[in-house]
């Protein structure tokens, strides 16, 4: 049976080699090194999925070393649930999908959690909030260009030395429509 195309986005490993595509084309390499708590086998079969599913696809192929090395680019228009898509979802598949993202961030949280005795929630940026804002279509449509535009300016970081990866999720959740 075929998985959906949300099953196939929101898996944990899945959305990881996602969040790194979006960034640029990546070789196994280089996803290793983004995401090096992936085992190199997990990350294969992974990949796999993903180029079958045409969430991704083979972007360069080159010859080193005897072997061939692949980049692997986002196909963005398919690595997304888009709005037509989304609204042809019961209630059911989107609380089931709402519920595997969160837990896909309750993963990342339990593992930071678990990582030490000695955190420092505040230098490390880890914390979770929650703001109602109110908000009419047109600044709604405003404060997510704005958002996004913030969010931007730094999402092409790579990795290095001196830079951990810190996860940012949104969610946007609009009071229910008053007859």
């Amino acid at each position: 049976m075929a998985m959906s195309k949300a099953d196939v986005i929101l898996h944990p490993v899945r959305m990881k080699i996602i969040q790194c595509l979006v960034k640029r084309p990546l070789t196994v390499q280089e996803l290793m090194e983004w995401i090096p708590d992936v085992p190199q086998a997990t990350l294969y079969r992974q990949l796999k999925v993903l180029t079958e599913s045409k969430v991704i696809f083979v972007s360069d192929e080159r010859k080193v070393r005897g072997t061939i090395e692949r980049t692997y680019s986002l196909n963005n228009e398919a690595a997304n649930i888009t709005a037509s898509e989304a609204e042809k979802l019961c209630k059911d598949d989107h609380l089931k999908y709402f519920i595997t993202f969160f837990a896909n961030l309750i993963q990342g949280a339990e593992q930071y959690l678990d990582s030490g005795d000695n955190l420092n929630m505040l230098k490390d940026g880890f914390g979770y909030r929650q703001i109602d804002l109110f908000l009419d279509d047109e600044e709604l449509l405003l404060f997510r260009k704005d958002l996004e535009t913030v969010i931007k300016n730094y999402a092409a970081n790579e990795p290095s030395e001196n830079r951990r990866r810190r996860s940012l999720a949104t969610v946007f959740i609009p009071e229910a429509k008053k007859d």
